[in-house]
């Protein structure tokens, strides 16, 4: 079950000094979904957190709230955040751009430390020979690379440090980058966090798409559609969001559709 917490905080009014402060909780359900919203009145200027530990409960390590509500510290209150959608959707951009580009040639570089994104690695050398990819798991990528050239005959070659980048067209970096990337400027990077460190070229991070109706219809309107999205992605109650394309992405500056992504990647030869 995932958990949603609303505080509604009333300071205006004669009638409010009057008035109590209350708890509603709603629960909705759409197939394996199971979401428990719980909404806080306050009409005296303090939150009652003891009050609201009976409905969240085991749920207060990760309860779903909009970022402006502060959580009291030392409570064990912690909002939900997860990138694991975002990570898929920047592989996704990533398949989407190489499958519609109108140039086969491009050097493209996986950055994947852990070796957690080598399944994509068997979709994306459908689109590029050789497909580069920059990691510390050696072991695992050995064994793929191997793999992909006796089953697909696709090249990928495996490299430890970071200079392959500086050729590179498209950069596709799941994981959030926490350094400079020694890449031209013409290069684009898609990644599935805000960069901790501003990048030489577009750095693609913020993806959005349409929510199916079934999933917007149950997300309560204080919380943002992508990070609903994403819990409920997280929570395996709707795995088939990996499978979702944006509609529009950003990196900060540049709201981007499908299409100027693809013209501005088709424009760098």
């Amino acid at each position: 079950m995932l958990t949603a917490l609303h505080i509604e905080e009333h300071r205006t009014g004669l009638l409010r000094l009057l008035r109590r402060n209350r708890i509603r909780v709603e629960h909705s359900y759409c197939d394996s979904v199971q979401l428990k919203c719980v909404t806080y009145e306050h009409y005296r200027g303090r939150i009652g957190w003891t009050a609201i530990d009976r409905f969240v409960k085991a749920q207060r390590n990760r309860v779903l709230c909009s970022p402006e509500l502060e959580l009291p510290p030392d409570s064990g209150y912690k909002r939900f955040v997860s990138h694991e959608l975002d990570r898929r959707m920047c592989e996704n951009a990533a398949l989407y751009l190489l499958r519609e580009s109108d140039c086969r040639s491009r050097k493209v570089v996986l950055i994947d430390s852990c070796g957690d994104s080598v399944g994509v690695t068997d979709h994306l050398t459908e689109y590029c020979d050789p497909l580069y990819v920059v990691t510390e798991a050696s072991d695992i990528y050995a064994a793929q690379s191997d793999y992909l050239l006796n089953e697909k005959g696709a090249a990928l070659r495996v490299c430890r440090a970071k200079d392959c980048l500086r050729d590179a067209d498209l950069i596709i970096a799941p994981e959030r980058l926490t350094e400079v990337l020694p890449c031209s400027r013409e290069a684009v990077i898609l990644t599935g966090e805000k960069p901790a460190v501003q990048q030489p070229c577009a750095a693609i991070y913020d993806y959005e798409f349409e929510l199916p109706s079934k999933y917007r219809e149950l997300c309560p309107d204080f919380l943002d559609e992508m990070y609903f999205a994403s819990a409920l992605y997280a929570s395996s109650q709707a795995r088939e969001l990996g499978g979702e394309v944006f509609t529009r992405c950003g990196d900060g500056v540049t709201l981007h559709t499908r299409q100027s992504l693809l013209n501005a990647f088709n424009t760098n030869p």
